[in-house]
């Protein structure tokens, strides 16, 4: 997992590969230690990932949930088709914004920021 700073309050994770239980374990902690540096703002890159394990979005949902009550938010971009199926199946569609890239989703966190 590669790990990038678009602006000085957005933190961009890029993941790649088939994503386990253990890698959303992972990518919990690390959202936790910057949500502990306060950032709240998070873009996860999917462009990379062929599957998640559906199990392993609760992980994901409850960092969001996180980031949210600080101010924050998480949002993904690059996601394939079969990964965004993925969130629906597992009962969180709706919960994550998906957004085609890193420019559309700095647009969606303005807002915020």
């Amino acid at each position: 997992m590669d790990q990038k700073t678009a602006s000085k309050k957005v933190v961009v994770l890029v993941l790649k590969g088939n994503i386990d239980i253990e890698d959303m374990l992972a990518l919990k902690g690390i959202i936790t230690s910057f949500i502990e540096r306060e950032n709240f703002f998070f873009m996860l890159d999917f462009s990379g990932v062929g599957h998640i394990n559906v199990s392993g979005i609760e992980y994901l949902n409850e960092r969001k949930e996180r980031a949210r009550n600080l101010g924050g938010d998480i949002k993904i971009i690059g996601s394939n088709d079969y990964v965004k199926n993925l969130f629906l199946y597992a009962g969180y569609w709706g919960e994550f914004e998906f957004h085609p890239d890193e420019d559309e989703s700095i647009k969606a966190f303005e807002s915020l920021i």
